[in-house]
């Protein structure tokens, strides 16, 4: 009885110890949700850094500038649009199987527009910022490329949610059986091709896909990889202190 007694689950110490238990897991979710809007700022600011350098996008803003071109809008308000794409199609492939944590993508997608379009159109240092020569451009290019490899290594890591365009692309994978990385190639060429023809049919020029995009898409994943041990591992300090 004694026995009994001293698992039963509605006892008061299993029931404190559930609600620090609820208590921390609400606490380590805000947490990775704060984690995944530090990673968005500092993306967002690489992102705008790479659209003033001039020198070629990466292959999803060449896709959102080239939206934002035709339409008359501002980036960050297109990539609105083209990330909302991603996640109906992700309601469209699950219908009943869709699952409400994949709601948590809509912060990440209203995130970034929001701050790309501050970045771009009303932080002061960037409204100055015009480089001179080709050299000012790829110095401020290879800035911004840094600080999208960090804020998407940091959205990575969080443990909070995917962006939908990846998450999308992780249940292509899954249907079709095809590696992610695999995917993830033929969705950047899509962006790419999708850009182009828009940028051609509403006469902007091409000037989105240049050596830049080429530059990225071969050392983006280098800088990742050589990112995310420390990001990982402050991360996990971090978590490890909440749980203490």
């Amino acid at each position: 009885l004694c026995r009994a007694r001293w698992f039963d689950p509605s006892s008061p110490g299993i029931l404190i110890t559930r609600r620090l238990s609820v208590s921390v897991q609400r606490k380590q979710r805000l947490i990775h949700a704060v984690e995944m809007l530090a990673g968005v700022t500092v993306l967002c600011a690489g992102v705008t850094l790479g659209i003033i350098a001039g020198l070629g996008q990466t292959t999803s803003t060449a896709a959102a500038s080239a939206i934002a071109g035709a339409a008359g809008i501002k980036v960050g308000t297109a990539s609105i649009y083209l990330y909302g794409v991603f996640f109906l199609l992700q309601i469209l492939m699950l219908r009943s199987k869709f699952k409400w944590e994949r709601c948590f993508q809509l912060l990440p997608i209203l995130a970034h527009g929001v701050l790309l379009n501050f970045f771009r159109y009303r932080f002061a240092p960037f409204q100055h910022l015009a480089p001179q020569g080709y050299l000012q451009q790829m110095l401020c290019f290879l800035c911004g490329m840094g600080l999208i490899s960090l804020g998407f290594t940091i959205t990575k890591n969080c443990n909070f949610t995917n962006y939908p365009a990846e998450a999308f692309c992780a249940l292509v994978a899954e249907r079709v059986r095809m590696r992610y990385g695999t995917c993830k190639i033929f969705l950047d060429f899509a962006y790419v091709i999708f850009a182009l023809l828009i940028c051609w049919r509403a006469g902007l020029g091409l000037g989105v896909v240049r050596e830049g995009t080429v530059i990225f898409a071969l050392l983006d994943g280098v800088l990742i990889n050589l990112m995310t041990p420390a990001v990982r591992g402050c991360f996990d300090r971090l978590d490890h202190i909440l749980k203490t």
